[in-house]
């Protein structure tokens, strides 16, 4: 406090907090870098810097250390923020003359200045030295939007420079004017990597790596959540901060709903914050209400939720933040909404057989497990899995290469903000050693490169290497003869061998035998692996895996699949059990697989899972409701109304969707599904 106290005597309060809060400043690379090439005058055709992000992430620091900069520099710098002056011209005007006369020995007399006045004024305080007008929370300037473009800006000289910092990106005259676009530079505010990270908290005298990850999981790196992490307990530990979590959140999520104007929005957040990506469609499916497109659009609008390939998606923070406040406040309603989003995206995966619906049921499901490995938040949307083939076959040898000459234990931890809960994924050094003598780049020659996969990202750097073997008359043999798959594809019977044996050309399942990466400790690559599963599921095939790590095994049995126990082997060595396990999906199964996974709670009645798996009427489903019941035609016309003949031939077409050919394999067909 003394030294406190020191500081004080000797400085004013802005110095004292301008300086504090510069040695708090980190990252911002690119804002800085662009900052000073305007002012070394290499951006001259740039007349206006707009930068934008959530709530809390930093739009306000930046500006404060541009700030900093401007007045080393020996330049005006004018900050405001637009929530402090009336949203009129006038008001503006008048709020800009008294930041010059505070920041300067300009008398002005700002009563009854007219528009005209105030900008020959700038004009002439621009003459001899360069200024900088930065407007902080230019959102709350919708009003006076275009009056501050067409007529403030368009009349400034060259030597005053504009920064506005918002939290929606441009719109409009902005971006649609080529004009107005090559005169705007727009930047959106990233939240801080791991490194960034590391730097941020240790100023807070944080060093530990393992706290500093688990701060960094848990704040998405956002730079507002982890000063509030930070500041939870001086002991730092990872206990203290799952128990101040739901705290952190909550205070969250008051901040970032500050934006929220609209009071009847909130439900309509409330929502679209359990879905992992939402569209209009979902929502309303949700609501069991139509959600119109001028409040959809007014959601999408928000600073938080942005458009991903698949429709639109929160903010990782904002979407954990107002799911945990809804189940704290309204359970019932939460397990609500909750039901009735798996059973829309069931019914979507059983009709349109999309991988973007079935990973939706499943993040639906409420299995944390999963939902923490499978939807790993800060993946990296530039990463694809490049097909192998002769022209990149020797990147396959490299990767080969080296995993065999530098492998060691994997480490990986996936991290569930919602539960403060880690899910640690471990493979031995023996392990690791052993699947090296098991597997090489031979391999994939054997199976003639099929579905053998690179994983690269932007930079076509290979991040990991994926091998899902199609099981065809081409590839049976290879797999009865390698190890780890030859334990169950050896051991088949006729049958099996017979349904196994279809052309080259298609395929009857998929063996998983490895899914590997550079990174070990690379959760994003992993669960960006993980989640190109999916498509599995809607092949109508058999799906087989084999491993001896206790992760995977757990894994697959959320997911469902069986073991095979004649099929357990010791091909890792003799202290590794290997558990082989099947999944069939193949026709109708798919339905009954993923029903017998909700556990009858997100499907509201049997019935409706055969309508959507078999696309019957409402009409069809009626009678073959009537038909479990045993009743003949002519009772079945005489409760719906309708003429013998008609139902007969309702049942030919129920026959023929459901492809049975009588009453007998309808009800057989039906019960598999439902029991």
């Amino acid at each position: 406090m003394e030294l406190n106290d020191n500081i004080l005597s000797n400085k004013s309060v802005d110095s004292f907090i301008q300086s504090i809060e510069r040695d708090f400043f980190i990252g911002r690379t690119e804002e800085l870098e662009f900052f000073y090439n305007y002012l070394n005058f290499t951006n001259n055709d740039i007349k206006v810097l707009y930068i934008h992000g959530t709530g809390g992430v930093g739009k306000t620091y930046l500006l404060n250390e541009y700030n900093r900069i401007s007045n080393e520099e020996g330049l005006l710098f004018l900050k405001m923020d637009s929530r402090d002056f009336p949203q009129t011209p006038e008001g503006f005007a008048d709020h800009i003359l008294t930041l010059i006369e505070t920041h300067t020995h300009t008398q002005l007399f700002s009563e009854n200045y007219s528009l005209r006045k105030f900008l020959h004024t700038l004009s002439e305080l621009a003459s001899d030295r360069r200024i900088i007008i930065a407007i902080d929370s230019y959102e709350h300037m919708d009003a006076l939007d275009r009056w501050f473009r067409q007529v403030f800006i368009q009349n400034l000289p060259p030597t005053i420079f504009v920064i506005m910092a918002g939290r929606h990106s441009l719109s409009g005259e902005w971006i649609e004017s080529p004009a107005w676009r090559s005169l705007t530079k727009e930047i959106e505010l990233k939240d801080f990597s791991l490194s960034q990270t590391q730097a941020f908290l240790d100023y807070y005298g944080i060093d530990n790596s393992h706290m500093i990850k688990a701060m960094w999981k848990f704040t998405d790196g956002h730079p507002l959540t982890l000063t509030l992490a930070a500041l939870t307990d001086k002991e730092f530990s990872i206990g203290t901060l799952h128990e101040q979590s739901s705290h952190i959140l909550m205070e969250l999520t008051q901040r970032w709903l500050l934006e929220v104007k609209d009071e009847s929005l909130h439900r309509l957040i409330e929502v679209a914050a359990l879905f992992y990506n939402f569209d209009q469609s979902s929502l309303s499916a949700v609501l069991k209400e139509e959600v119109d497109i001028k409040t959809f659009n007014a959601l999408t609008s928000l600073s938080f939720v942005k458009p991903v390939k698949s429709g639109w998606a929160m903010h990782d923070l904002v979407r954990d933040a107002i799911k945990m406040n809804l189940k704290l406040r309204h359970p019932e309603r939460f397990e609500q909404f909750s039901q009735r989003s798996a059973s829309f995206f069931y019914k979507r995966t059983i009709t349109n057989r999309s991988p973007t619906d079935a990973a939706s049921f499943f993040y639906h499901l409420g299995d944390e497990f999963i939902r923490s490995v499978f939807f790993q938040e800060k993946i990296d949307n530039s990463m694809y899995l490049e097909p192998i083939a002769d022209y990149n076959f020797h990147e396959v040898s490299r990767f080969f290469e080296n995993r065999k000459n530098d492998f060691s234990e994997s480490e990986a931890q996936f991290y569930n903000r919602e539960t403060n809960e880690s899910y640690h994924f471990h493979a031995s050094f023996e392990h690791n050693r052993k699947e090296m003598e098991l597997i090489d780049d031979t391999y994939v020659k054997k199976i003639n490169y099929k579905d053998a996969h690179l994983l690269k990202n932007k930079d076509n750097k290979t991040l990991g290497l994926s091998i899902i073997v199609p099981i065809n008359v081409s590839t049976l043999k290879v797999l009865a003869k390698e190890p780890v798959s030859r334990a169950y594809f050896s051991r088949l019977n006729d049958q099996d061998t017979k349904e196994y044996s279809v052309p080259e050309n298609e395929n009857a399942g998929w063996f998983i035998r490895f899914l590997d990466y550079t990174d070990s400790t690379d959760t994003a690559a992993r669960s960006f692996m993980l989640y190109n599963l999916f498509p599995l599921l809607l092949t109508s095939g058999r799906i087989i895996v084999s491993t001896p790590l206790p992760f995977f095994q757990d894994l697959l049995e959320n997911f469902g699949f069986q073991k095979i126990p004649e099929a357990t082997h010791y091909d890792y060595g003799e202290n590794y059990p290997s558990t082989t396990y099947i999944l069939d999906v193949r026709g109708p199964r798919l339905a009954n697989y993923l029903k017998q996974l909700t556990n009858g709670n997100s499907v509201q009645n049997e019935m409706e899972v055969i309508a959507t798996t078999f696309s019957l009427t409402e009409r069809e489903v009626d009678i073959v409701t009537l038909i479990l019941e045993e009743k003949g035609n002519a009772a079945i016309a005489k409760e719906l109304y309708v003429a013998e003949i008609t139902v007969k031939k309702h049942i030919t077409r129920i026959f023929k969707k459901m492809e049975v050919k009588n009453r007998s394999q309808l009800i057989k067909c039906v019960m598999e599904i439902i029991s």
